[in-house]
């Protein structure tokens, strides 16, 4: 477009929405709405800020409680294991050294590996009296245990189990360790000493304590039953093996996510009990309160600062608004892409209009679509598609009158409205205009694009019609014009009338019984023989028939096309393809012949339903032999380009099944691509054999067709015999199939000249 083209359409446009703009009322003059509006969503926004700061507070706290559950359950496992590791020694040294206690040599165990570092601090055998018998420290002095409590313990009581120490000063080791022990006995029973494994107190905690689970505020604790504080780590720092005794945690037993002080470093944590079943020990894990809100208080301060900033700005912001007002309203009715009115301005203005001037005939819609336009934006690309669109604008622009509205309301689709004492006449006389400014080509970056446009037209005459209905009329008008021009690839227009509603809401009807016909079961199969010239049966083909509860039987005419145009052809075909296969199968039990089955299936079917995996179901369920099986299909899926298509026609033919071109000789390719499908064979049209062999140009034609199919090796079965003197004509071929009323009409399961079973 040039620049003095384009000056001149943006002037036609700014007078257009001029006089638009005289028509649609605007917004009152009185802006105190605006600073009224603004606080009161300054309100809204603090009602909704503070309990979401509440809400989420809550749901911190839940996670922290859930995430110290989760933890404790982790540790207590944690400590069980090396509870577990622990007493396997003590029980494995009290085992070895009852069995022989004169052979027992503590020394030679540890030189072997079988108790290191790894397993315990320190190993001692404790006498009956007290004296250290044999022990893991080397050059340990000679010391007597006999005061110390699990000495004590298990001396009094021979069923003691294993005993856990609180952590003392080892007088072996003299370091602080905790002391697993159990009682060793004479082979008499009587008491023979204390075998003790001792281990770090901190080993306990230390193999747990991780920053990315607890963080660095975290807390381990361990407490046995007997009182006894047996680890402790909270922090960064390990406490002291004389830290504070476990009844400053008397409080958190039983705690569940909990909040509580810690009696050691006095922080905040959200605390969970859990008691070990198998040892006779607890733990607490601990996460600081401080550590656990700082993602809720960071959200809250977040929080606070945005609604306060936001507050700000929508007060200081009124002004603005109030000042942008008249702009962003035009921007909300005009079209982006062309400057011209949109769908919203173009619903405003023809309400407007519809009531200033009633139903008088005296208000018209042209509703224009341009043909074809998304193959020209697929495959040309969206620019060109765009560019494209503001020369239709353009010209359409020049062609209207200043006091006529031209809109664009949707992608490429365009309005004109047209006011006059004979509207109908006018808007007639504007579509032919119309269409003649579109036999001018359209030049783009060089190249002449002929664009075919499809005019629908709705005069306002009803009281009960809305500026929707108006629009809903014009573009069923538009798509009846679409369904004579496309075709033919011209451009034309249609004035609505009544009975192109009621052939939509017929649609509607017929999409909805369609929709309970195929619920409801509705449809059964007939079959049509297959037969050599002498009228023995080589196959069948499956026909699809509807019962429809009030219009009888229905033949696939009467609803195979509009079950195509509105995609119920899909479940239909595969009804049909389950049906026939099942049928087929009980044929194959009882009928020695090799027959064959024959299927239509929609061009539909290979483009959007799953053909290739309906038909490998069948074969599989149904144990039918795939050579068995022939697909008819059209020269439409033959010839379809696309990959889809050429990918599930050669998987159906890899699988064995035999593909066979239907109403061959009618396509615009029978005969010079021919050599170039991919099928298996061919069935002649009737349209060839209704004349045989009485016209010498039909009877020349299906010599040629057969001659050509056998020379391509392909199958060949001929339709719509129905006279003696046709069979007798045909025979000259030798071995031919033929299908058609001289034969058979189509028949029921039942009916079949199948073998059947004694």
């Amino acid at each position: 477009m040039s620049d003095v083209s384009a000056g001149k359409f943006k002037a036609r446009v700014n007078r257009l929405r001029t006089r638009v703009a005289a028509a649609v009322p605007r917004p009152s003059r009185s802006l105190a709405w605006i600073p009224a509006g603004a606080l009161t969503i300054i309100v809204v926004i603090w009602s909704a800020i503070l309990p979401r700061i509440h809400a989420e507070r809550q749901d911190t706290r839940n996670l922290a409680v859930a995430e110290t559950e989760q933890l404790a359950s982790a540790f207590s496992q944690h400590i069980g294991k090396t509870v577990h590791d622990a007493d396997a020694v003590v029980s494995w040294v009290k085992y070895e050294y009852e069995r022989s206690p004169s052979t027992f040599d503590l020394a030679a165990y540890q030189r072997q590996g079988l108790i290191s570092a790894d397993t315990a601090l320190q190993v001692t055998l404790i006498g009956a009296n007290g004296e250290v018998l044999q022990t893991t420290t080397q050059n340990a002095k000679q010391v007597n245990l006999s005061d110390r409590p699990h000495f004590l313990i298990h001396q009094a009581n021979p069923e003691a189990g294993l005993y856990i120490s609180q952590p003392v000063l080892g007088r072996v080791s003299n370091q602080w360790t905790l002391q697993f022990t159990r009682r060793l006995n004479n082979s008499d029973g009587s008491f023979a000493g204390v075998v003790v494994v001792s281990e770090d107190p901190d080993f306990l905690t230390d193999g747990f304590y991780s920053l990315d689970s607890l963080g660095r505020g975290g807390m381990l604790a361990v407490i046995s039953d007997n009182g006894y504080l047996l680890s402790l780590r909270a922090g960064q720092s390990r406490a002291s093996p004389v830290g504070p005794p476990a009844a400053a945690y008397r409080e958190m037993v039983g705690a569940k996510g909990g909040v509580f002080d810690d009696p050691l470093d006095h922080q905040r944590r959200f605390v969970t009990y859990r008691h070990l079943s198998q040892y006779p020990v607890a733990v607490l894990v601990g996460l600081s309160e401080r550590d656990a809100l700082a993602t809720y208080r960071h959200a809250k301060m977040l929080y606070i600062v945005m609604a306060t900033i936001v507050s700000v700005l929508l007060l200081a912001g009124a002004y603005i608004i109030m000042v942008m007002m008249g702009k962003l309203q035009g921007l909300a009715e005009t079209d982006s892409l062309t400057g011209l009115p949109n769908r919203h301005l173009l619903t405003q203005t023809l309400r407007r209009r519809m009531e200033a001037v009633g139903p008088s005939k005296r208000l018209a819609m042209l509703y224009i679509d341009l043909d074809n336009f998304k193959k020209i934006n697929d495959t040309l690309g969206h620019k060109m598609g765009d560019e494209l669109l503001l020369k239709v604008a353009h010209r359409l622009a020049e062609m209207t009158r200043c006091e006529q509205l031209l809109a664009r309301i949707g992608g490429d689709e365009f309005v004109i409205l047209v006011e006059d004492t004979e509207v109908t006449r006018k808007a007639s006389a504007l579509a032919d205009a119309v269409i003649k400014l579109f036999d001018r080509p359209f030049v783009m970056r060089g190249n002449s694009y002929l664009i075919c446009v499809s005019i629908g037209i709705a005069v306002y005459k009803d009281a009960g019609d809305n500026e929707f209905g108006l629009l809903t009329q014009a573009d069923l008008a538009m798509y009846a014009a679409k369904e004579t021009g496309k075709p033919a690839n011209v451009s034309q227009h249609c004035t609505y009338t009544p009975a192109l509603s009621e052939r939509a809401l017929q649609d509607i009807e017929r999409h909805q019984e369609l929709q309970c016909a195929i619920i409801n079961r509705e449809f059964f199969l007939e079959y049509q023989p297959i037969v050599s010239l002498d009228g023995e049966l080589r196959g069948v083909e499956a026909l699809v028939r509807w019962r429809h509860p009030t219009k009888g039987v229905l033949l696939p005419a009467e609803f195979i096309p509009f079950a195509e145009s509105s995609g119920f052809i899909v479940q239909i075909g595969e009804f049909v393809l389950d049906q026939a296969c099942q049928d087929f199968r009980e044929w194959q039990d009882a009928d020695p012949r090799q027959l064959t089955l024959s299927i239509n299936v929609s061009p539909m079917q290979f483009t959007t339903g799953n053909v290739v995996h309906a038909v490998t179901r069948c074969l599989n369920d149904y144990m039918i032999e795939p050579d068995r099986l022939q697909l008819e299909v059209t020269e439409t899926v033959v010839l379809d380009e696309s990959a889809l298509v050429r990918t599930r026609l050669e998987a159906l033919r890899r699988a064995g099944v035999k593909i066979v071109l239907d109403d061959f000789g009618t396509g615009y390719s029978s005969l010079s691509n021919l050599v170039n499908l991919s099928i298996d064979g061919v069935k002649i049209d009737r349209y060839f054999t209704r004349d045989v062999p009485a016209k010498k140009a039909s009877s020349a034609m299906l010599t040629h067709l057969v001659g050509l199919t056998r020379d391509l090796g392909l199958s060949l079965v001929v339709e719509g015999v129905e006279t003696q003197q046709q069979v007798e004509w045909l025979s000259r071929f030798g071995n031919v199939m033929a299908q058609g009323f001289y034969f058979s009409k189509p028949v029921s399961a039942a009916a079949l000249p199948i073998v059947r079973a004694a």
